[in-house]
């Protein structure tokens, strides 16, 4: 069961767009305010033209990170000492798409709730933390249809959304085609930086988003214990 030990509750608190700092996302519902580039493929948005609207906070529980509980989504890699030969446990990439891009990604003023989901069809997305803090990461496997997004009442285990804190020391290597949200971090942390690898024209062409809070009004919230 790839479902493994989410847990999750319904808030009953309310939160309503526009009543905030617009980087406050753990006190609001975020809305998509930029339209999606011609070439990237997003989920229709609902039509909403009153000035604010209310979405449900849906807590999801961390998740311990292990290679079997990750295994639908991607890889879970670590050091390895200098001289092993290449073998099943490393990074299995395909970069064939196009010109692969590693470089660090800056990251400031997260918190540990999101509100959309994406997912690249090209790449073997991976990203790693410098430094020796904890991060999260929300994760879907692969359906390559914008249409068929996890949820966290799915009843296919398929379909399920889950959540997994990620400790130092370790990258995680996503399948193409694997819905994310992250890296997320808590909002006591100013700034986190993250290595990432993935080709060059992913950000512009391979961005594949479900929004949950224009579409379900719902944004999620990962607690952990």
């Amino acid at each position: 069961d790839t479902r493994g030990s989410l847990h999750v509750s319904m808030s009953t608190a309310r939160c309503t767009v526009g009543a905030s700092h617009p980087r406050a996302v753990s006190s609001r519902c975020r809305r998509a305010t930029t339209a999606a580039r011609a070439s990237t493929r997003v989920v229709a948005k609902a039509a909403d033209a009153s000035p604010a609207h209310t979405c449900t906070r849906v807590a999801l529980k961390a998740e311990t990170l292990t290679v079997e509980a990750f295994a639908p989504f991607g890889q879970v890699c670590k050091a390895e000492e200098d001289g092993v030969e290449f073998g099943p446990a490393d990074a299995q990439l395909d970069l064939s798409q196009g010109t692969p891009r590693f470089y660090v990604m800056r990251l400031r003023e997260k918190d540990l709730s999101f509100d959309r989901i994406t997912y690249h069809e090209k790449v073997t997305q991976c990203l790693g933390a410098l430094g020796d803090e904890d991060w999260y990461m929300a994760v879907g496997a692969p359906t390559m249809d914008v249409a068929k997004y996890p949820r966290h009442d799915s009843t296919e285990a398929e379909r399920a959304l889950r959540v997994f804190r990620v400790p130092p020391g370790h990258f995680l290597k996503m399948h193409a085609g694997c819905w994310h949200a992250g890296p997320l971090f808590p909002s006591s942390v100013d700034v986190m930086d993250f290595y990432n690898l993935e080709l060059s024209d992913t950000n512009a062409v391979d961005h594949n988003t479900h929004v949950f809070s224009d579409v379900d009004d719902i944004v999620y919230d990962v607690i952990d214990d």
